[in-house]
């Protein structure tokens, strides 16, 4: 008989002890493995300076005048430096008016898209960009900041071999 009236298998191990230490031995196993092979390997990736060009949408003129080429441009959550700003330039910013013939896109007189370029040290591998150790992506937004203003920016282009400035 394979497990008798007791509850034990062949009549010498209890069946639920033989599981209790069944899962602390695969539990034990699994810490071992890890300790063993140790931490996984990161892809490589290649140090080099990047620029990365940031949206920064409807915004107005007060947040103009406060960024300037030359800023040092940090993450706002972890104060990390990004870069430094390279270059700057605004468009007005299209907002809609619901008109008598609907609603209506047009040019603002007092938004502006902000379209501001940081330079700074970047490690591009198959994975991604990451810049001081936060990652940027095309499409992503972050919020950034210097030391007279914060904004919320969308990546919209990097230049991975930009020239020298």
């Amino acid at each position: 008989m394979l497990i008798d009236n007791k509850g034990r298998l062949f009549g010498k191990i209890n069946l639920l002890d033989l599981v209790v230490l069944l899962g602390i031995l695969a539990v034990a196993g699994r810490f071992a493995y890890g300790a063993l092979t140790g931490p996984a390997a990161t892809p490589t990736g290649q140090d080099q300076v990047i620029e990365m060009t940031l949206r920064i949408p409807a915004v107005t003129q007060w947040t103009i005048d406060a960024i300037q080429v030359g800023d040092e441009v940090y993450d706002s959550k972890s104060n990390t430096r990004m870069g430094q700003i390279v270059d700057a330039w605004w468009e007005p910013a299209v907002v809609v008016r619901e008109m008598p013939d609907g609603i209506v896109p047009h040019e603002s007189d007092t938004h502006f898209d902000l379209y501001v370029t940081v330079r700074g040290p970047a490690r591009v591998s198959p994975n991604g960009v990451t810049m001081s150790g936060i990652e940027v992506k095309v499409g992503r937004s972050n919020q950034y900041k210097s030391a007279f203003w914060a904004a919320t920016g969308t990546t919209v282009a990097f230049d991975l071999n930009p020239p020298e400035r």
